[in-house]
């Protein structure tokens, strides 16, 4: 009985540890984008700062994030393969008092985007720290 106790606690514990890849990695899985906005400074025809829309809701743009870090984006049967990243970590790469740790995709190495879910259960993937666009996904 004495050795039994051990190997049943060793196999409940190997039994429990399963692949975890898609729960901490929120991002896998297929996602469609449907609109991009951005912050736009203001002009001669604007006068205050106003965010730019572009809805691709009719397009058919699909992310798809697997569990190995690869994207596959395709578009009207084009298809681009990307490795991607996704982390908890500071955005500037090194920890800073003004700064906290965050969710982040990082697209071939180079595009360091926030990641968030919206309360309407769209990804954001964000640049907008950077001037850049706010991407916007639903899952499919």
């Amino acid at each position: 009985m004495k050795r039994i106790i051990p190997i049943l606690l060793i196999l409940l514990v190997f039994t429990n540890c399963t692949d975890d890849d898609d729960k901490a990695n929120p991002v896998v899985g297929t996602w469609k984008l449907v609109k991009a906005t951005s912050l736009q400074f203001p002009n001669a025809e604007h006068p205050l700062p106003w965010a730019s829309i572009t809805d691709y809701s009719d397009k058919n743009i699909i992310y798809t994030f697997d569990a190995r870090n690869t994207l596959t984006i395709s578009e009207n049967g084009e298809k681009e393969t990307l490795k991607y990243e996704y982390k908890v970590d500071y955005l500037s790469g090194a920890p800073s008092a003004a700064e906290e740790k965050g969710p982040l995709v990082i697209i071939d190495g180079g595009s360091k985007m926030t990641y968030e879910i919206s309360d309407k259960g769209e990804m954001i993937l964000g640049l907008s720290y950077v001037d850049g666009a706010n991407l916007y996904f639903v899952r499919q």
